[in-house]
């Protein structure tokens, strides 16, 4: 049977369609049928302050299409586009078929399938990120007694 099972703990929200829903005191599970719905739980959305880097960037491209904050037809689009950005940058990585599955998900209107890739990227490109940073030698401060000839 097709359709999103989600199963929610006491007071979870989550959007449905652009519309907020809250669960009940005690854990539970809702099935939504229909996989046209757009499904978001709260709990998995980013803050626009937090949509740093290019997974994220386009982990909030989904976000804002599931959560009905953009239409579908205007977010498909530009999170096509992004992704095609990604898949060049993971291409012959451990992750480019986490991407690939991303892209065909969305490539198929189905944004959930592609937001639960993201999610899985944002991790890896953190630790991508922090080790792509300057040691700590290359600091202004080093830099500045290099300069003068103090350390």
């Amino acid at each position: 049977m097709a359709g999103l099972t989600l199963t929610l703990k006491p007071r979870e929200k989550f959007l449905v369609g652009g519309c907020l829903v809250e669960n009940g005191p005690r854990r539970s599970s809702i099935r939504i049928i229909d996989e046209n719905v757009f499904v978001l739980r709260l709990s998995d959305a980013l803050h626009p302050d937090e949509v740093t880097t290019p997974v994220k960037r386009a982990y909030h491209a989904v976000q804002q299409i599931l959560a009905c904050e953009i239409s579908e037809k205007d977010g498909h689009v530009h999170l096509l586009a992004q992704l095609k950005s990604l898949h060049e940058v993971f291409e012959g990585t451990a992750h480019e078929a986490t991407i690939a599955r991303a892209c065909a998900n969305a490539a198929a209107g189905k944004y959930h399938g592609a937001l639960i890739g993201l999610k899985a990227l944002i991790e890896v490109e953190s630790k991508l990120l922090l080790t792509a940073r300057p040691a700590p030698e290359n600091t202004s401060e080093n830099r500045l007694c290099a300069v003068s000839g103090r350390r």
